[in-house]
């Protein structure tokens, strides 16, 4: 054997290292939970925009006239629908409009609505230039 004194940690320095790594893990889990709230949030949105994204391609492609909301063999979204509407723009500067021949622009307002609550989850708003509406000035 050898002469040399048998070295070992003391009660101190292991409740130490243990309070470090109980908050290091601690830390950890909490942003782990946090960074999976975030993604379920994210996912969340993108499912809707892409949702009212596919309604507005169909709509789009519709006239100026009360649109038509897409059938069950286009929306297959259970639990959800369209809701659709054209407005006026109203909020334009004064030297924007009433010119002579200036087609008039249209606001084609989307709603994603919660079909079991008749709730708006998330709205979708898209200008559009009707040139079958031209203003005529004298």
């Amino acid at each position: 054997m050898s002469g040399r004194p048998y070295q070992a940690f003391t009660l101190v320095e292991v409740v130490v290292a243990m309070a470090i790594l109980t908050l290091g893990l601690t830390s950890y889990f909490s942003m782990s939970a946090m960074s999976q709230k975030r993604i379920f949030k994210a996912r969340e949105k993108w499912d809707r925009m892409h949702m009212l994204s596919e309604g507005a391609e169909y709509m789009l492609l519709q006239g100026f006239e009360e649109p038509e909301l897409p059938s069950e063999e286009f929306w297959d979204y259970p639990g959800y629908r369209l809701r659709a509407s054209y407005e006026d723009v109203s909020d334009l500067p004064e030297e924007f409009t009433g010119l002579n021949g200036q087609a008039k622009l249209k606001c084609l307002v989307l709603e994603l609505v919660d079909a079991s609550t008749d709730q708006t989850v998330d709205t979708l708003r898209i200008d559009r230039i009707d040139y079958d509406d031209v203003t005529e000035t004298e």
